[in-house]
């Protein structure tokens, strides 16, 4: 049992570690998919995202200060709707940030959600450490086959569909990492798909960043089960405890 729920707080770790007023300039309706480009300005001034965390402004600045990856090289070539809901972009300083992109149509097809998987691959790639992406420590236990590069064509073949009695499963979800500055960062590529009619149709595409493992799982369950034993820990987690238990 214990096991388990160090496995749970580890994989807890890994995804923590996952519109304003009229203003001169360039400011666009709010949900219309536009950058407001002062709020960007302003807040890169002050180092920090001072604003609504669900939003296309924050997601821009994060990954941009986080990954050093700029927004226009995580959106589609293909085209998307530029109402967007209050869901569809996330911005965090410590936790995964994502962004997604709803078809035009709402119906997004294999070849192009492809392409854009590809577009991302190329986008962590250029930013990382020796401009490749790595398998990272969710896949290998050392830190040697983490780093090794983990090509497009491995993270293609992952991800292709399989047939379970003839019948075609595909989940549409690519991963990989990369590093930067010696940190591994974990990517996820994510088909969204929709039931009409009671069968699934895939309809946008999300790409969510966020710190990786930085040791093997071994590694990392050993420093969170001597984490769990420090009088200040427990007395946070029990704080925590009772915080959601209202």
């Amino acid at each position: 049992m214990k096991k388990l729920f160090l496995t749970l707080i580890c994989f807890a770790a890994v995804a923590a570690v996952c519109a304003c007023g009229p203003k001169n300039g360039k400011k666009a309706k709010a949900g219309d998919g536009e950058i407001d480009a002062r709020k960007i300005a302003e807040n890169i001034a002050k180092d920090t995202f001072d604003g609504d965390k669900n939003t296309k402004e924050a997601a821009a600045f994060w990954f941009k200060k986080n990954f050093g990856i700029g927004i226009e090289d995580v959106t589609p070539a293909f085209e998307f709707q530029k109402e967007t809901g209050k869901y569809d972009f996330l911005g965090e300083q410590n936790l995964s940030s994502y962004v997604t992109f709803v078809a035009k149509d709402s119906t997004l097809n294999r070849e192009d959600y492809l392409e854009y998987v590809k577009k991302v691959y190329e986008a962590t790639a250029k930013v990382a450490d020796g401009n490749k992406n790595v398998y990272g420590f969710i896949a290998k236990s050392t830190a040697e086959e983490a780093s090794e590069e983990k090509t497009l064509d491995v993270v293609l073949d992952e991800g292709k569909p399989t047939k379970v009695f003839g019948i075609e499963i595909y989940m549409g979800m690519y991963s990989w990492n990369f590093i930067k500055d010696g940190t591994y960062y974990m990517v996820d590529v994510k088909q969204l798909e929709k039931k009409v009619n009671g069968e699934e149709f895939p309809y946008g595409a999300r790409t969510i960043i966020g710190k990786g493992l930085q040791k093997n799982m071994s590694e990392t369950m050993k420093e969170v089960e001597e984490a769990l034993d420090d009088p200040e820990v427990q007395k946070q987690l029990e704080k925590a405890a009772k915080e959601l238990s209202k």
